[in-house]
Formats: structure tokens, C-alpha cells, sequence
């Protein structure tokens, strides 16, 4: 699969995944839908994506609850293509609404991309009735390195909310039960960094309190990094480990380690075994990386008069060097010299290791080591 046709996938992706939240909320007969926040970048919201979420608030036929975050602080088509009537999007300042008698949504959206305003602490709660809290915010504890709206786990708590629904984390997860404290996370992983499956948090409520609360997945794509062991494997062993891992629908990067037979195939065909193994399992391989040694005795080869032997004799004797002798000779090339502050920060172990894997990928493209 090219990278454009993967591109397009993962665009559609994301459609599909929410169209199963929508799905989800009217087969589990669902009181309410609440968003908190980056639905889309505003930058990347054509009309028609605008069109296709509108439709889709109106299909679930229920209360639906948005907070903006730091991407759709302020969105393009608000006025030419406003949300259906049972859409209700909180404003910049804080706002108190009641679904029924006993439970009541607090929320409050973002004035600017880059709030400063500490959010949670604008909301609080009626003690008498279940509070769920719909912002979108920065906890210090589990912050990605974007502090909009930042707060602490301190300040959500003794406000008066039973429930904090909360957005900006793409790492999803039930920080605290007491209150509760969510991130839903991303509904479609976009790359290695948002592993595992995605989707939408589940919420029950019985008798002022939360019975449940499951992750749902929406998923399409599921972004996996595997690693699989070749020592004393054949390839049809590597794949019926991989097979229980992977699957349908699983992007995966993978990690092959360990020493034997396959070290050499692994290296010299390694764009042949990842079609292999993805025609095979039904994943996409996104990536493999080799980092396997082969069953050969590298010392066995010093002394004999031919090409693999030099290769192992000068490879060995250079990774013998002190790691700075090491550093010089990899940056006699003059690409690699671009990079030597790179070099420099691997540890004594990495740089060897280097080495010897430079001298395993020669051989086996001269196909010496059996």
C-alpha cells in the first residue's frame, strides 16, 4: 500500500470511527453525547466535513454537548452550516444546564488557541444532582506537552462534579474515580505514537453514581509497535507468534531480535518480508527493523584470504576502538558528519552495537553468512 492510498484511509478513518459512536449511542439508547473539544483543526474543515458532522449530530437523536479546545476554538462555517437543534455548544464563559431532574452538564469553551485560563476552576457543581463536566484542559499529571487551559488533579476536585469529561489528551484513560476523571482520548490513532484502540467512553449512572465506564472501540486502524524473537525459529514460527498479535486492520512496526537463521533474509530482503507477512496476517507493515545477529561465528571468519573475512576483521577491530576512535570513522563520511552530536549521545553499548550491525547487513548482502 502506497503512502497516499494509507493517507486516504486514514482520512476516511476518522469519519468512520465517529460514525460508530453514533452508532454505539443509539444501540445502548444513550441520554446524551458529549464532545469536549477538537472535533476537527479548523485549518482542515471544508464544508463538507462540516456538513457530514452536522448530519451525524442529528442522526443520534439525543442531546448532544460540545466544549471547543486549542484546534476548533473558532470554526468557519458556524453561521452557514449551524448544528442541529439538539446540539448545545458551550460558550466562553461557564454554563450550567439541566438534562433531568437529578443531572445537570457543566461546561465552558475556549476564548483563544492557546487559553491560559485555568477552566476547571470556572466550573462547580449543584451537590444535589449528578454533575458531569464537559472542558477541555491540560492536567500537569497527564499533560503531552500542550499546557492550554492547564490545571492540576487538585482543582477538580471538591467543585461539585461527579463526572469530568474531559478532551485535549490523545493518550485516553480513567485518571481518578473519585471524582472521576477521563480522557476518551483520540477516536482514530494517527501514527506509532497513538497505539491501541481508540474510541469513546461508555458512561452508566445509577443512583447518583457511575455504575460504569468502558472504552467502546471505534477504531479502524489499529497502530501496534511488535516485536518478534527469531532465536531458533523458522519463518513460519515468527508468523504464527506474529498472527496472535496482529490482524486486520493492524498498522505495525516491527522489531525482530534475537540470533539465527533469519538474520540474514531479515536483512538482505527485508521489503520482501514485510509483503510477505503482511499478504500473509492482513496487517499493514508499516516498518521493519533488524536488529538480529546471525548464528555464524564472526571470529571464525578472521584469517581466511577472502571478502566476508576482511569485512568481519576490519568490523570487529573497529568495534574494538574507544567510542570516540568509533565516532571518527563513522563521520569520515561526510552525511554522516551532519549528524555526529546524534553519535555522540548514544551510550558505549549502542555505538558497538552500531558496529556490529553494520558488519551482519554487508554479509548478508554478499550473502556470506549461512
Amino acid at each position: 500500500m502506497s503512502n497516499s492510498d494509507l493517507a486516504d484511509r486514514m482520512r476516511r478513518s476518522v469519519m468512520d470511527s465517529f460514525e460508530r459512536i453514533v452508532d454505539s449511542a443509539i444501540d445502548n439508547r444513550a441520554d446524551a453525547l458529549i464532545i469536549s473539544g477538537d472535533i476537527y483543526d479548523d485549518a482542515n474543515e471544508l464544508p463538507s466535513t462540516r456538513m457530514w458532522f452536522a448530519g451525524q449530530l442529528s442522526r443520534a437523536g439525543i442531546p448532544v454537548f460540545i466544549c471547543r479546545g486549542n484546534h476548533d476554538s473558532s470554526a468557519s462555517w458556524d453561521q452557514a452550516i449551524p448544528y442541529p437543534a439538539n446540539v448545545h455548544e458551550f460558550g466562553t464563559e461557564a454554563e450550567r444546564i439541566e438534562i433531568n431532574d437529578w443531572v445537570e452538564i457543566v461546561g465552558i469553551s475556549y476564548s483563544e488557541p492557546h487559553e491560559k485560563r485555568n477552566l476547571a476552576k470556572l466550573l462547580s457543581g449543584d451537590p444535589s444532582k449528578f454533575t458531569i463536566a464537559c472542558l477541555h484542559c491540560d492536567i500537569d499529571t497527564a499533560s503531552e506537552g500542550y499546557p492550554y487551559a492547564p490545571c492540576s488533579m487538585a482543582d477538580l476536585s471538591g467543585r461539585g462534579v461527579d463526572y469530568w469529561a474531559l478532551g485535549h489528551i490523545h493518550k485516553g484513560g480513567i485518571l481518578s474515580t473519585r471524582p472521576y476523571v477521563v480522557y476518551p482520548g483520540n477516536i482514530q490513532g494517527r501514527s506509532f505514537k497513538e497505539t491501541g484502540k481508540k474510541g469513546a467512553y461508555l458512561v452508566k449512572v445509577s443512583d447518583m453514581n457511575v455504575v460504569s465506564a468502558d472504552l467502546i472501540p471505534t477504531q479502524t486502524y489499529i497502530w501496534e509497535n511488535l516485536t518478534a524473537d527469531i532465536t531458533g525459529k523458522t519463518i513460519e514460527d515468527v508468523l504464527a507468534e506474529l498472527k496472535e498479535k496482529t490482524g486486520r486492520n493492524v498498522i505495525c512496526r516491527l522489531t525482530f531480535i534475537g540470533h539465527g537463521d533469519l538474520d540474514r533474509m531479515l536483512r538482505s530482503s527485508s521489503d520482501d518480508v514485510a509483503m510477505m507477512i503482511s499478504e500473509r496476517l492482513g496487517c499493514i507493515v508499516s516498518d521493519i527493523s533488524v536488529k538480529t545477529t546471525s548464528t555464524a561465528d564472526l571470529d571464525s571468519l578472521v584469517g581466511r584470504k577472502d571478502m566476508p573475512a576482511a569485512v568481519a576483521e576490519r568490523g570487529l577491530a573497529v568495534r574494538d576502538l574507544g567510542r570516540d576512535d568509533i565516532i571518527d570513522i563513522i563521520c569520515e563520511n561526510k552525511m554522516a558528519a551532519k549528524y555526529r552530536n546524534y553519535y555522540e549521545g548514544m551510550s558505549d553499548e549502542e555505538l558497538r552495537s552500531l558496529v556490529m550491525d553494520s558488519i551482519y547487513e554487508v554479509l548478508a548482502r554478499m550473502e556470506a553468512v549461512r
